[in-house]
């Protein structure tokens, strides 16, 4: 009884310490807010500053650029910094790593509602060469900026395919700041392997107690 009662409450201490190791890890985006940059020109009279059609280091584009927004049209700052990235009906996209089997990736990103258009950006994850998820958000309206969220949990025909951000316009022009991507999922103790783990522990302590 000793023995069973001393394996219950080491199983009632470890399974949730060994649950709670599953947090997520933060997977590196160069140039997450677009802070690096290949120079501006100011094109807006005085009230912004554009760098246009050059490659944004660290991202592959194509009809795109950064801004520096300087309050023209009433539009806000860079969520994060000085500087976001838009893209006139083009894409932003960067390789981040290669998919592994069972790993939920949630990707995060910083969408502007333009006042002066429709609101445009879309963000994704992309396994493969293929659109897997696309970020859902709430649009809080002309002139601000919204979170939006996509969650994947990759399968094993996903295992080593090369994990993409996609970052694109479905209008006039999409605009985007800190994009963060997380990881977790496949460093999650087997349940059986946790409790295997916390009854040895148990009786580890019950073995060490009557030693004395």
């Amino acid at each position: 009884m000793k023995l069973r009662f001393a394996s219950l409450v080491v199983l009632a201490i470890c399974v949730p310490i060994l649950a709670s190791s599953a947090f997520a890890t933060s997977i590196p985006v160069a140039n997450y807010s677009f802070e690096v940059n290949n120079g501006f020109n100011n094109q807006c009279g005085g009230s912004c500053q554009y760098s246009s059609g050059l490659p944004i280091p660290s991202w592959n584009s194509n009809g795109s650029g950064q801004w520096i927004t300087g309050g023209y049209a009433g539009n806000p700052p860079a969520f994060d910094q000085s500087v976001l990235a838009y893209s006139n009906g083009g894409s932003i996209w960067q390789d981040v790593g290669t998919a592994v089997a069972g790993e939920t990736y949630t990707l995060q990103v910083e969408i502007l509602h333009r006042t002066d258009t429709a609101m445009a950006g879309i963000a994704q994850i992309e396994i493969g060469g293929f659109v897997v998820s696309t970020a859902t958000g709430t649009d809080t309206g002309p002139g601000t900026w919204s979170n939006w969220t996509a969650t994947y949990t990759a399968t094993a025909a996903d295992a080593g395919k090369t994990l993409t951000i996609l970052l694109s316009s479905n209008g006039s022009q999409g605009d985007w700041d800190y994009v963060r991507l997380d990881g977790t999922g496949s460093s999650v103790p087997e349940p059986a392997s946790m409790l295997l783990l916390a009854s040895g522990a148990g009786f580890a302590a019950l073995k060490r107690r009557r030693s004395r």
